[in-house]
C-alpha cells in the first residue's frame, strides 16, 4: 500500500508506521512524528524531506527504538542486509545519519534512558576531482552564442569563483548580489543565510549577464522561472564538450570542489573555507586536502614564510 509523507505519495515500501515502533513498552513517537517534529520546528526543505523518505524507505524494515540497545542491534541487522544487496558503504552511511539522528532526538526527549551509538560505516577516501588550471581557464574564457549556454557560462564562473553549491546559485535574485561590496547573500541548507565575497572579475561577469535579465531571479528561465540543476548540468556538459575537455565529470561538483582546492593551494584559511561553503563542521570541509601534493604545501609553506617575507 502506498504510503504519504507530507502529502506526497512515496513507492510501495512503508515510509513510516502509523503505530509505535513494534516492542515498545511505551508509546514511542514514529519516525513521521520526528519528520513532522523537523519539518515545523526547524524549516528543513523539501530536498530534506525526500531524503527522509530514503532513509527510512532504507531502515524503517529493521529499525527498533524501544531501547539504546535495540537501535544498535537493529541498526547492525539493517546495515548487514543492505550490504548483502550490493549497495554501497557511502550509500548506507547517508541513511545512517538520518538514523542516527532520529534515534538522538528520542533520547533528547526522553523516550531513551540511554545515549544511542550509531557508527557509520568505513569508506575508502577517494581523492576529489577537480578541474585543472588549464581547464579552469577555458571554462572562463568560454564565449557562448545561445543564452542557454551563455547563461551556464557564468552559473560556472560564479561556483568556480565563490563555491557554491547549484541549487544555491540557482535561487539567487537580483538583489542577492551586493556589486558595491562584492559580497553575494546566499540561502544555503537549512535556509540559513551567509555572505559570500566575490571576485572584481566575477562582478563584471554578472554585471554584464544582469543587465539583461528582465526578471527577479538571476539565472531563471525565459519566464522567470528557476532553472533545474539537471538543465545546468546538460548546458555545461556541452560546453565542455566544445572545449573538449576529458577525464574530469563535467558537473558543478566538479567546479565547486575546484574552488575549494584553489583556494587551498593559494594559502586560503580553511576555516574561512568551511564559512564560504556553507559547511556546518570543519571536518566536512578537510576532505579537500586531499587533493593537495606535497608541491602544493610547499608553495603555501613558501609563500607564508617569515624568512621568505625577509621578516626572520
Amino acid at each position: 500500500m502506498n504510503q504519504q509523507l507530507n502529502g506526497k505519495t512515496t513507492g510501495t515500501e512503508p515510509l513510516v508506521n502509523s503505530s509505535p515502533v513494534p516492542n515498545s513498552s511505551t508509546s514511542i513517537p514514529t519516525f513521521e512524528a520526528y519528520v513532522q517534529d523537523r519539518k515545523y520546528t526547524r524549516n528543513v526543505s523539501p530536498k530534506t524531506l525526500l531524503w527522509y523518505e530514503d532513509v527510512w524507505r532504507s531502515f524503517g524494515p529493521y529499525l527498533r527504538t524501544d531501547s539504546a540497545l535495540s537501535v544498535k542491534e537493529s541498526v547492525r541487522e539493517g546495515v548487514q542486509a543492505l550490504l548483502a544487496k550490493g549497495i554501497k558503504p557511502v550509500s548506507i552511511n547517508s541513511w545512517l545519519t538520518g538514523v542516527r539522528a532520529f534515534a538522538l532526538w528520542l533520547w533528547n526527549e526522553g523516550y531513551l534512558k540511554e545515549k544511542p551509538k550509531v557508527q557509520l560505516l568505513k569508506c575508502e577516501q577517494k581523492v576529489i576531482q577537480t578541474f585543472t588550471p588549464e581547464q579552469s581557464k577555458l571554462i572562463i574564457g568560454y564565449k557562448g552564442k545561445k543564452v542557454s549556454s551563455r547563461r551556464a557560462h557564468v552559473v560556472a564562473c560564479v561556483i568556480l569563483d565563490c563555491g557554491l553549491r547549484i541549487s544555491e546559485v540557482l535561487t539567487l535574485r537580483k538583489e542577492s548580489f551586493d556589486f558595491n561590496n562584492l559580497v553575494i547573500k546566499v540561502k544555503g541548507k537549512g535556509n540559513k543565510e551567509r555572505l559570500v565575497p566575490m571576485s572584481f572579475e566575477l562582478r563584471k561577469v554578472v554585471w554584464k549577464w544582469s543587465a539583461k535579465q528582465e526578471h527577479a531571479l538571476m539565472f531563471g528561465t525565459r519566464n522567470g522561472t528557476p532553472m533545474t540543476p539537471r538543465n545546468f548540468q546538460r548546458d555545461f556538459a556541452r560546453i565542455c564538450k566544445e572545449l573538449k575537455i576529458a577525464g574530469v565529470r563535467c558537473s558543478p561538483h566538479t567546479l565547486r570542489h575546484t574552488f575549494a582546492a584553489s583556494y587551498l593551494r593559494a594559502g586560503g584559511n580553511l576555516f574561512y573555507l568551511s564559512k564560504i561553503l556553507g559547511h556546518t563542521s570543519v571536518k566536512t570541509t578537510e576532505r579537500y586536502l586531499q587533493s593537495l601534493n606535497v608541491s602544493d604545501f610547499q608553495a603555501v609553506h613558501n609563500g607564508l614564510s617569515i624568512l621568505n617575507r625577509g621578516q626572520g
